[in-house]
């Protein structure tokens, strides 16, 4: 059995969760994420996520990957459990009711994973004949 690094882990998940083409909003959006997340906090953007992933387009197809893609890495962190990563309510919940320092480490682990999605579309975006 091979064990794989973290970031190999998150670079794979990160790449997973971008759509294709990475156009120049969605590029800026997730550049936009991990600052937010150090500004505001984890609940905080989550929400701001789901509430972006509200809509029809690309752009909340987009946002509603993001939220799967963090609920997803907090479930397999064992973070949250199933039914508490049920949701965009039932996340924001949890989020609310987690004991410090794992919300800490919740935030570490979101951050990594949008860190590796902006760094991600940065390089989808340069490799296209956008600009």
């Amino acid at each position: 059995m091979s064990v794989r690094r973290a970031d190999q882990e998150l670079a794979a998940t990160a790449a997973d969760l971008l759509p294709h083409p990475v156009t120049k909003e969605l590029r800026t959006r997730y550049r936009a994420l991990p600052v937010m997340l150090h500004t505001s906090g984890l609940a905080a953007t989550y929400a701001y996520v789901a509430a972006k992933a509200n809509g029809d387009g690309a752009l909340a197809e987009a946002y509603r990957k993001v939220a799967q893609g963090i609920r997803d890495r907090l479930r397999t962190r064992g973070l949250l459990g199933a039914r508490e990563a049920a949701d965009d309510r039932a996340v924001l919940r949890a989020l609310g009711e987690l004991p410090t320092p794992t919300y800490m480490q919740a935030a570490a682990e979101v951050t990594a994973l949008t860190t590796w999605m902006s760094r991600l579309a940065d390089a989808l975006y340069q490799q296209s004949d956008h600009e």
